[in-house]
């Protein structure tokens, strides 16, 4: 790899990981040992990545065109959508994406302040945020995770903490702040939720991962 961003998994045996540099998406298979690039063309500089285990569709994010590309997994494209711009469904370097069982996908729209709510299909839902300083505002908004109720976690590298929306976009509450001990952050990133609702966020410059629990 020269630069590698994102990763997700169909929960099996393998696993999708975006190269920005290389311009490219590679498969690694966990049962053969085998890392091979992705047959994918026509993306600029893709980053956010993520599975969608009931129709078997990977979502990238294309950043330098101001998209999400959808394909299927021999690398073909199904369809994508987005283009420049601030109105809804439009992005401005979106970066991070998640995608649910429940038919959520969640873009970061990093230099818009705001993240976005697709249907499956692409189809524009909401908007959530803005560029601010306060609760519900976003000032470097990063990595982007679902929960099993569908809840919206969001990374703010500049907060140094993760806010939590409901579906509909009603902020529900925010964890971390400035520091290094336990439950505090300094610029974190990149999150992901399991299956069990445990929430991974990495820590950057502390140099860590972080682990909690959604209790329901």
């Amino acid at each position: 790899f020269l630069s590698p961003i994102d990763v997700t998994g169909d929960g099996v045996e393998t696993v999708f990981i975006t190269d920005s540099k290389k311009v490219g998406i590679f498969r690694y298979n966990l049962k053969d040992d085998l890392l091979v690039e992705f047959p994918t063309v026509f993306l600029q500089r893709p980053t956010g990545i993520a599975y969608h285990r009931k129709d078997k569709l990977l979502y990238v994010v294309d950043t330098l065109a101001h998209q999400v590309v959808v394909l299927e997994l021999d690398g073909r494209e199904r369809f994508r959508f987005g283009e420049r711009g601030v109105a809804p469904g439009q992005f401005n370097f979106p970066t991070a994406i998640a995608v649910s069982d429940c038919g959520m996908v969640v873009v970061t729209d990093a230099l818009n302040g705001r993240i976005q709510i697709f249907a499956s299909d692409g189809s524009f839902e909401l908007e959530v945020g803005r560029p601010g300083d306060t609760s519900g505002t976003f000032a470097k908004p990063k990595g982007v995770a679902l929960d099993s109720d569908c809840n919206i976690y969001v990374c703010d590298a500049l907060f140094d903490a993760v806010q939590v929306f409901d579906r509909g976009g009603r902020l529900l509450m925010s964890f971390g702040d400035s520091g290094s001990r336990p439950g505090q952050f300094w610029m974190p990133t990149g999150i992901f939720v399991d299956r069990q609702d445990n929430v991974y966020v990495a820590d950057s410059y502390n140099q860590r991962i972080q682990i909690f629990r959604y209790m329901k």
